[in-house]
């Protein structure tokens, strides 16, 4: 097979991930076109605090659904998906209620671990199950229709939840309102979820799929998801979103905001392009493992593609980056703008790895990406060594480790495709 642009644009895998990317960048602009605004509304400090309220939110989100909802697309047979869908959702209704009686129990404990400014009204910390399971019952009913192929209703219904935050965040930032940032993500996601909701509906899932005796066959056939993947995937998302809670703990919520606006501008990329490809690769690589056909026609296109967007990333960020965000958030930015130049190296790799992390998933490797979250969460805890740093020098420690780290994953994704590849022409011999 030739790689020309017709080849490429008449791919299947190129088609649906068009239509992924075209609504998350739709999506994703609506609330990046109001960052200009809203950072002259919210301060630094306020935005800081809603980096580590969505961090907790995060770490806690991982672990809610047992990992299951991460199996939906697997079977061959809609029934057994289907049931799965229905026992991620009851996990993360009892784990969500879980989280709810710890908060109750030790709120004030938490406020100053996380060394949360004086101005934070403790009972924001009661948003956070909430949040955990409005985020996980999305990513559920999201996995359905991935499975289904329903590329334009998974498009639409990101648009629905950025459009409803954006009204709502313009709305508070008017009134001035500093809690407006959290309560704006919970009005977004009640909109998420109300619209997957009917969108499954309509794609065929149906709770009389659901039976007792279903639940626990798939409870024990995909066991292997919660034995070898929950540690390991609260480890990786302890790993991304610890960065944001240690330096508010050993900075301040100020200098939180700055990292936050330089990693929600670096993610953009991620956000774009990384997802929606990760999401459809998951489909069409799964498919062809289980019928032992090549990926390689698969991935090479979307290898070219993520190189490219990836070196245009990082020439900008490190000519003008700086500039950048001076003209477009204000002068009150330029921190943000000098360690998003820093920053952009480690970024790069990771919107690499993230494009093609759904392998791991697709060819049951599981096993070999838990044991590298395990080393990842171990070199993202050794910035608790580096406290007394200055804060600019603290972005470099972990700039650095997140290269190794995701360098390392590179080498592995190599070795795993490369594997599977050898194997494939050995059987034809």
């Amino acid at each position: 097979m030739k790689y020309s642009p017709r080849n490429i644009l008449k791919s299947e895998l190129i088609r649906n991930t068009s239509v992924l990317i075209t609504g998350t960048v739709i999506a994703q602009l609506i609330s990046i076109l109001l960052q200009p605004f809203l950072r002259r509304f919210f301060s630094a400090e306020a935005f800081g605090t809603f980096a580590v309220y969505m961090s907790m939110v995060g770490i806690a989100a991982v672990v809610s659904t047992f990992r299951y909802d991460d199996a939906i697309v697997l079977p061959r047979n809609d029934k057994e998906s289907a049931n799965l869908v229905a026992l991620s959702l009851l996990f993360n209704f009892a784990i969500s209620l879980f989280f709810l009686i710890v908060i109750i129990l030790l709120k004030g404990r938490i406020i100053r671990f996380l060394n949360l400014p004086s101005t934070f009204p403790a009972s924001l910390l009661y948003l956070i199950p909430l949040s955990v399971f409005l985020i996980n019952t999305y990513q559920s009913l999201n996995y359905w229709l991935i499975r289904k192929k329903k590329y334009f209703s998974v498009s639409l219904n990101k648009m629905i939840r950025r459009g409803t935050e954006a009204v709502a965040q313009v709305l508070f930032a008017l009134f001035k309102n500093p809690k407006g940032l959290i309560f704006s993500d919970i009005i977004g996601q009640i909109a998420n979820v109300t619209a997957i909701a009917v969108q499954g509906l309509k794609s065929g899932f149906n709770f009389k799929l659901v039976s007792v005796t279903k639940l626990k066959y798939v409870y024990r056939k995909y066991s292997d998801f919660p034995k070898y993947n929950l540690i390991p995937a609260f480890m990786n998302s302890c790993s991304f979103y610890l960065p944001p809670v240690l330096i508010n703990k050993f900075y301040s919520a100020e200098f939180t905001g700055y990292f936050d606006l330089s990693k929600l501008v670096l993610s953009i990329p991620v956000a774009f392009v990384a997802t929606a490809i990760s999401n459809v690769l998951l489909q069409q690589i799964s498919e062809k493992y289980n019928s032992r056909k090549s990926i390689l026609h698969d991935l090479k296109p979307i290898f070219f593609i993520v190189i490219l967007i990836s070196i245009a990333v990082v020439l900008v960020i490190s000519f003008f980056g700086v500039d950048l965000f001076k003209f477009i958030f204000g002068n009150e930015w330029e921190l943000s703008g000098k360690i998003s130049r820093i920053m952009v190296w480690s970024f790069a790799l990771s919107f690499l790895v993230s494009s093609f992390s759904c392998l791991f998933f697709s060819m049951r490797k599981i096993k070999t990406y838990s044991v590298w979250q395990c080393l990842y969460l171990i070199a993202i805890l050794c910035l608790l060594l580096f406290r007394n740093i200055e804060f600019v020098e603290f972005v470099k420690i972990y700039v650095i480790i997140e290269v190794i780290c995701y360098t390392a994953l590179t080498c592995l994704l190599v070795y795993i495709v490369s594997q599977y590849e050898y194997s494939l022409k050995r059987g034809k011999i």
